[in-house]
């Protein structure tokens, strides 16, 4: 008896991996309505801003390239022109177009991508919260070569002790990205935050670092925005009233919900609140938050907290499954186009059905670029299928 055709693959399974074209369809206007380098705009020039970004995102996406000498040997063959419609590239055209394109374009991209995604904001939160996006907010480094002089860590004049640090606001309910900036490895992550990543009806979680900084604090406040932060163990605290802790609020082990002021002589009423747990172990947690308790009750506030562990996944996730480890260039701007087509590949990603790929899951799809996996392959492999 002949064998049954199988059904054909839904268009749907495969199209959230066709990472390269889809990132051509939110660049495209986004690079046309920019203003262009003067450099760019030369007659003689083959090799364009589109080029290089999509090359730096198939190396990543990529199994067996992990050089700049690698990359551009593979552009010269006939498979790489077809599947990226791209022209040969020297390495001289590939290292000078660090200094030439612009990488804030592809923080639009990250923005164009953030709008389409969306927030999975519980059913319960998104009644109290309406449409503010509840983020993470951290940052994580890697470690640079010794040329890269501006990429300065903890000895400003090391030649060794170099490195790059992303701070990143990560949305907790659903992958996305709500800003990144690329900067020296020693830079401030509040220094940032403050000049370069706040923005209005964002409610940003972070780790007892951020709460060192009581006019940050103040300054989320005043621009419309929220905060949930660990508070320092080391803090002047003035208990200002005490708020009730309803009996499954203790049973959750809630020990204080008050409404406290903090610093030394002079400390003002800022409206904000202090709630302490006990975890299983004994440790006592203390949690700041601007956030009234009309709008969040204070197992909310440390739930919302607790899962603020999300955006250190991703870090793990973007260096050891994606990764992003070998640098192609070594320029500031250079090393900004290639995190920020990290993250831009992490959300193509996760468009797909919701979540990262896992491990097993990047192999199938490596597999499937390399053509070692066929589109019914492909569908069966462990972790792609769509949930549901």
């Amino acid at each position: 008896m002949a064998r049954k055709p199988k059904p054909p693959v839904p268009p749907e399974i495969l199209a959230g991996f066709r990472i390269l074209e889809r990132f051509l369809e939110v660049l495209r206007p986004l690079d046309e309505r920019r203003t262009k380098d003067p450099r760019e705009l030369d007659p003689r020039r083959k090799f364009d801003a589109k080029g290089y970004f999509v090359m730096m995102l198939f190396t990543l996406l990529n199994p067996v390239i992990g050089s700049m000498r690698g990359l551009c040997a593979a552009s010269k063959s006939r498979r790489f022109a077809e599947g990226t419609g791209l022209p040969p590239v020297s390495l001289g055209s590939f290292s000078e177009a660090q200094a030439v394109f612009d990488p804030e374009i592809l923080r639009g991209v990250l923005r164009e991508l953030l709008s389409r995604g969306g927030d999975d904001l519980p059913a319960e939160l998104r009644g109290k919260l309406g449409g503010t996006a509840v983020e993470a907010i951290d940052s994580t480094v890697w470690e640079a070569v010794g040329r890269m002089e501006w990429a300065c860590w903890r000895d400003q004049y090391s030649t060794t002790q170099k490195a790059v640090r992303l701070h990143l606001r990560w949305r907790i309910f659903g992958p996305g990205c709500g800003g990144a900036q690329i900067t020296p490895g020693r830079e401030c992550e509040r220094r940032v935050l403050r000049h370069d990543l706040l923005e209005a009806g964002v409610m940003y979680v972070g780790d007892r670092n951020y709460s060192g900084d009581y006019g940050l604090l103040r300054r989320i406040g005043e621009i419309g925005a929220d905060f949930i932060v660990r508070l320092q163990d080391k803090s002047v605290i003035h208990e200002l009233e005490k708020l009730p802790i309803s009996a499954k609020e203790k049973a959750a082990g809630i020990t204080h919900h008050v409404r406290v002021a903090l610093g030394g002589r002079g400390a003002k009423d800022e409206g904000w609140r202090l709630v302490r747990i006990q975890r299983p172990g004994g440790e006592n947690v203390m949690i700041l938050t601007n956030v009234a308790v009309e709008r969040l009750s204070a197992t909310e506030i440390c739930e919302i907290y607790r899962q603020r562990w999300k955006i250190e996944g991703f870090f793990r996730w973007l260096k050891c499954v994606l990764p992003c480890r070998h640098w192609l260039a070594e320029g500031p701007r250079g090393v900004a186009v290639q995190v920020y087509c990290a993250l831009i590949a992490a959300l193509l990603l996760a468009a797909h059905n919701g979540r990262l790929p896992g491990k097993r899951a990047m192999e199938g799809i490596r597999l499937w670029m390399l053509g070692w996996l066929d589109d019914d392959e492909l569908a069966a492999w462990p972790g792609i299928a769509k949930k549901g």
